[in-house]
């Protein structure tokens, strides 16, 4: 009998941590997730972040709409592609000025659906890109 609940105990421990492993979409909202949650980008360049929006069927019809809901320090500029009529995801270009300073970061990016906004936090290490080289000739 022991050894009946141990196997029992057992098959339902894998099946509920296969399970959690899945993620679902929510029952009647959505949530906003993103490629990475933490990024980090030299000055002078840029890179991209997937802005996933996770949508239950009571707004698998809505359009999103991708934007920020925190400021930015000067130098770093965000732009999404599609910014508006998005359905299931967007990209954020995420540029940082060769004169932006270098530190961490916290950006929030979120998805509007149906008049109700949703973000996910990014966080955003700038650290010191190659230093330009000026070229000079001699004739």
């Amino acid at each position: 009998m022991k050894k009946t609940f141990l196997l029992l105990f057992v098959w339902a421990l894998c099946v509920v941590s296969a399970a959690a492993q899945e993620k679902p979409a929510p029952r009647s909202e959505f949530a906003i997730e993103l490629s990475t949650s933490s990024l980090e980008i030299k000055t002078g360049e840029s890179r991209d972040v997937t802005v996933h929006l996770n949508r239950s069927k009571s707004y698998s019809k809505s359009k999103g709409v991708l934007g920020l809901s925190s400021g930015l320090p000067e130098g770093i500029t965000v732009s999404f592609e599609p910014a508006t009529d998005v359905t299931t995801e967007g990209i954020a270009k995420i540029a940082v000025a060769k004169t932006a300073k270098p530190g961490s970061y916290m950006i929030i990016l979120n998805g509007t659906l149906e008049h109700k906004t949703k973000g996910a936090t990014l966080t955003l290490t700038v650290r010191e890109g190659e230093p330009s080289t000026a070229v000079s000739s001699i004739h």
